[in-house]
């Protein structure tokens, strides 16, 4: 028990980057140090807590049960930790704080997201921007982007939030039907999505850079279509669309990118580490 209480924050913050990032090294590079300390802090965690938290392969890390439930539990140390740093600083964070979020996304977390920030940071003021675009930062006055898929290579710093995964999802009349017969509604950059699961026949009838209208056009009956499990489960599980693999066929990173020169910045901080809950909440199969 006394080895219990040994246990750092920054092996709690090390367990939830590697959660995330389900690899030690991205965790790591999140933390700002050499992969080794990360596995080295990852064991002591282990040995302190008592039971193995996570479940190591050739490639990657994933949680055992008993790494998610204490994850859980441990994620609410690090906000009363987080809000206690922010609370004994006699500087209170304030100014305009602005983001940029895919619509889909954004009308899922805004909501939740806007409550906890607003709770933990009363003197800033949020500006959300809901735009599928990329943005530049710098031009677009923006702090924070909430970018899915692969990043540009560029000089922000880039934090990977999680994964979403992909479904090709159709309305019920085209049950059984083989996807060469089914119109395809799409979003930008979906036609090469399907070329990479070796759909090639699959040329999209339609294109539109809202993922919402695609979701509601499948619901409609208008084709079938890849939407990512927060839009496509809800209308599956009643009924209204069917799955039309027994796997995703892409699972899509999703990042927060900001400048260099605020990765110290409490008030990104404080947002990212909200978004990031909120999205795995909303990603939970």
């Amino acid at each position: 028990m006394d080895e219990f209480f040994d246990i750092r924050l920054r092996d709690l913050q090390m367990l939830e980057r590697l959660a995330a990032a389900g690899s030690i090294t991205e965790a790591a590079r999140e933390l700002g140090v050499p992969k080794a300390t990360a596995s080295r802090w990852l064991t002591q965690l282990e040995e302190r807590v008592g039971v193995s938290l996570v479940r190591r392969t050739t490639r990657s890390f994933a949680l055992t049960e008993h790494g998610r439930e204490f994850l859980s539990r441990a994620r609410e140390i690090l906000n009363v930790a987080s809000a206690a740093q922010l609370s004994a600083n006699s500087d209170v964070p304030g100014g305009t704080l602005r983001v940029s979020v895919p619509i889909p996304m954004g009308r899922m977390l805004a909501g939740p997201v806007i409550v906890k920030f607003r709770k933990a940071m009363p003197s800033v003021r949020l500006e959300i921007k809901l735009q599928n675009e990329r943005v530049d930062l710098i031009k677009d006055n923006i702090d924070v982007a909430i970018r899915g898929g692969s990043l540009d290579d560029s000089e922000l710093m880039t934090r990977k939030l999680t994964a979403a995964s992909m479904w090709l999802y159709t309305g019920v009349a085209f049950r059984g039907m083989p996807i060469s017969e089914i119109p395809i509604i799409a979003s930008p950059g979906d036609q090469r999505l399907l070329q990479m699961a070796n759909i090639t026949d699959a040329t999209p009838a339609v294109v539109v850079d809202d993922r919402t209208a695609v979701a509601d056009a499948l619901v409609w009956g208008a084709g079938a279509g890849l939407l990512p499990s927060f839009l496509g489960e809800p209308p599956r599980k009643d009924g209204r669309l069917i799955r039309m693999d027994d796997k995703p066929l892409v699972a899509l990173p999703i990042h927060a990118v900001y400048h260099h020169s605020q990765r110290d910045d409490p008030r990104i901080r404080v947002l990212v580490d909200t978004i990031e809950r909120e999205l795995e909440k909303m990603l939970e199969p």
